[in-house]
């Protein structure tokens, strides 16, 4: 079966839960017949029984037939045409009278056989139907028998005739139906085969085809699109896969070109001491800044294709942005800014990664005084309501426009109107992916020209 097309498969599936419901049927439909029919003989052999008893009489505990015409009928006097077999007998077992169309044969008599209890026999190489029926005298004694049976055979032939009709019908429908259930599965798979045709389309440098959609939106048209939307979402990734890997080798290049450019120069004759110096110096802050370029992106890759297993720790919000701030306080005096810090708790402590949050909150802090105006203000605010804590820095510097603000979590993007503030475009996409994986919601709301505000959802488990 596991060669099977997959039409054929489904067709085949189809047949055989078919078979078994038309099995199921046409069995209930013969047994139901066939109860019919020994309930149609039973009825018969009541009859008779009940006609024929009127005849007996029990004198002095001898038995007595009344003689009428009704032995001169004609089921009493064929075996043609619905024969009706009757036979007396005494308490022996001995023949009193039986019906003429016996002729030389007898109903055969069982002892041990119930009374009024109806059962199938034979008669002379004829299927019957028999009852045995006490001959009671006045007190209630068995004194003989009486014999009654009518022929089954028409009723056999037709349940014989039923069998065959079924028997050969079961196979025939069943074929017609395959062909049929395999054309039926053909037309409801065609969308599958525009699924195989359209994948086979798609290569690393070819990712725009599509899926077309089927009419009735059923499961096919669910898979359609669910395959669809996993397309775009894939060409979204190598989209940014080769932004990504462009914009790296920008960022390295551009470095590596001026410090080679600068020793160069250096080189090519002798100059002053402090000229030597300044030189010297230039490259080392070049080559920090590589260095923090190769930092950030280690971080990106580290936490970027699995969710790295979290330090959980129990942290103060307090105490890392007061660290943080510390840590930022030669970037903070230079342009002058003024902290506000409104914080009205001191003992709160939430489970997280202290490190990733750390990370979170300098990107942002750093951020916000990079792109601070001289003299400017942040403000860091914090509180707490039902086991979360909303934290929320707000700068009054350049802010963000509103066609940077769908692009600022990518990776190297930077806005060209600040083209002077020296950055990689890496901090707000590790914000982005730390926040993920410690469940923190972030938003961010800016105006140009007024400032910029983060406002963090923190889980306080």
């Amino acid at each position: 079966m596991q060669n099977l097309s997959f039409r054929n498969r489904i067709a085949l599936n189809y047949i055989i839960t078919t078979a078994l419901l038309i099995g199921f049927v046409f069995v209930t439909i013969y047994l139901v017949v066939e109860f019919s029919v020994s309930n149609h003989l039973n009825d018969d052999l009541q009859r008779e029984v009940d006609r024929h008893s009127q005849e007996v009489e029990v004198k002095n505990g001898t038995i007595a037939l009344k003689r009428h015409r009704e032995w001169m009928e004609r089921e009493h006097n064929t075996v043609g045409v619905d024969p009706v077999f009757i036979e007396f007998l005494d308490i022996e077992g001995n023949l009193i009278d039986k019906s003429p169309n016996l002729k030389e044969s007898h109903l055969l008599y069982d002892p041990n056989q119930k009374d009024n209890v109806f059962y199938n026999g034979e008669l002379a190489e004829k299927r019957i139907r028999q009852v045995q029926v006490p001959i009671l005298d006045e007190n209630g004694k068995r004194v003989g028998h009486l014999l009654v049976a009518v022929a089954r055979e028409g009723s056999e032939v037709v349940l014989e005739t039923l069998r065959h009709i079924m028997l050969i019908t079961f196979p025939v429908i069943l074929i017609i139906l395959f062909f049929v259930a395999r054309f039926i599965a053909g037309r409801s798979i065609k969308p599958i085969n525009d699924i195989i045709n359209t994948s086979n389309k798609i290569t690393r440098d070819n990712l725009t085809e599509r899926i077309p959609l089927p009419h009735n939106k059923d499961e096919l048209y669910i898979l359609s699109d669910t395959i669809n939307q996993l397309l775009d979402r894939i060409e979204k990734t190598i989209e940014r896969e080769k932004s990504f890997t462009s914009y790296a080798s920008h960022e390295f290049r551009t470095p590596l070109a001026v410090l080679k450019g600068t020793l160069e120069v250096l080189i090519r004759k002798p100059r002053q001491q402090e000229e030597y110096e300044e030189k010297v110096k230039y490259c080392v802050r070049e080559i920090d800044r590589l260095n923090h370029l190769v930092d950030e992106l280690l971080i990106l890759t580290r936490f970027e294709n699995q969710k790295q297993s979290l330090n959980l720790e129990d942290a103060s919000i307090k105490n890392i942005i007061e660290d943080t701030l510390k840590y930022l306080s030669k970037n903070i005096q230079e342009k002058n800014i003024r902290i506000k810090t409104n914080i009205p708790f001191d003992d709160v402590y939430f489970k997280t990664d202290i490190y990733l949050f750390s990370t979170i909150i300098s990107n942002i802090l750093s951020n916000a005084i990079k792109y601070s105006i001289q003299d400017g203000e942040i403000q860091v605010n914090a509180r707490k309501e039902n086991n979360v804590i909303y934290c929320e820095i707000e700068d009054n510097g350049v802010g963000i426009s509103e066609k940077d603000m769908e692009k600022i979590f990518d990776k190297f993007y930077r806005s060209t109107d600040h083209s002077d503030i020296k950055g990689f475009g890496l901090g707000l996409p590790i914000v982005k992916r730390f926040c993920s994986l410690l469940n923190i919601r972030i938003d961010i709301s800016s105006k140009e020209g007024v400032g910029t505000t983060f406002k963090l959802q923190i889980p306080q488990s």
